[in-house]
């Protein structure tokens, strides 16, 4: 199987299926160290710098969980924009060129599409996206790929259905981008008009002559008895107005009623937090998996870090 010994992580679309099939690997045989029943210490002396522009919980503290778990340590800094020199008018190349001397490791969270390739040309660290604007979320959709391969056994040959603001939402540009690579699967695309996928990410599914659909009608789609339902939220932070905004929030919202509507069990997905889309009455519905993408973070961020950091892999 391909290994990757790139220096950074910037975007989905940089990982080939052998990729993302070796990273995958790699974080279920690091799950015993994460869970306390190892003492290897594959990132030992290794340091992890968490830089944040725009906020974050599962992202931000999954890393940070990683990289203790696996040996290392962590310095972190929340809400760049505000508690940092960024606030002072700082570039982001000299940012990242001063913290490129504190750590090892650089997971940068940026509201600007494209800032991880940008710090990635800057830095002579890994840079890992941790989400750059619209444009890509890479570890939240392996985490994702992970929780669909533990739930169903396989990535081939799946049909998943995408709900919601798909125009500005990184987490459903990146799983895209990676089902691509898979075989035989099939994408139904839920979202209010004016809110479709980007045009670029649809030309790269007609270059991989993946099948898929758009509609505005959630029932229905559940109703095709997908293998797979990704709820995402409506990113009221990428509007430019409240007017707009409102147009749309609390459009979608799924509930355990509409999935009872058919007999299969629907594996149900989102990058959380969920606001309106998602109601509670779904944690308990067998397929429920969103709490176990919060856990399946660590492992996956924590096989990037190891794939960047530890060539050797000696886990």
């Amino acid at each position: 199987m391909e290994k990757v010994f790139s220096k950074s992580v910037t975007g989905i679309k940089n990982l080939s299926r052998e990729n993302i099939d070796y990273i995958l690997d790699l974080a279920a045989k690091l799950e015993p160290i994460i869970n306390g029943e190892s003492d290897a210490q594959p990132l030992k002396g290794k340091k992890l710098a968490t830089f944040f522009y725009e906020p974050s919980t599962r992202t931000r503290m999954s890393f940070e969980s990683a990289m203790i778990a696996l040996g290392g340590g962590v310095i972190s800094m929340s809400d760049a924009q505000r508690t940092s020199s960024v606030w002072k008018g700082e570039t982001l190349k000299d940012t990242i060129k001063t913290i490129e001397n504190y750590c090892d490791v650089i997971a940068l969270r940026h509201f600007e599409a494209g800032a991880a390739e940008k710090a990635d040309s800057y830095s002579g660290k890994s840079i890992i996206n941790a989400g750059d604007g619209p444009n890509e979320h890479p570890t939240q959709t392996l985490l994702d790929l992970l929780t669909i391969k533990r739930r169903l056994g396989r990535l081939d040959n799946i049909h998943v259905v995408l709900c919601g603001d798909l125009k500005h939402t990184r987490s459903t540009n990146s799983i895209t981008l990676a089902l691509s690579k898979f075989k035989n699967v099939k994408l139904t695309m839920v979202r209010p008009q004016g809110f479709e996928t980007s045009d670029w990410i649809k030309d790269i599914l007609n270059k991989n002559n993946v099948e898929y659909a758009e509609t505005e009608d959630l029932q229905a789609a559940i109703n095709g008895e997908p293998d797979v339902l990704y709820m995402c939220r409506i990113q009221k932070e990428r509007f430019d107005s409240e007017e707009d905004f409102n147009k749309i929030d609390g459009l979608y919202c799924l509930t355990r009623a509409m999935l009872e509507k058919v007999d299969k069990n629907i594996v149900i997905l989102h990058h959380l937090p969920r606001v309106n889309e998602l109601d509670e009455s779904v944690d308990d519905y067998p397929g429920a998996a969103y709490f176990e993408q919060t856990y399946n973070g660590v492992l996956v961020r924590g096989a990037l870090m190891t794939m960047l950091l530890n060539r050797e892999h000696l886990v």
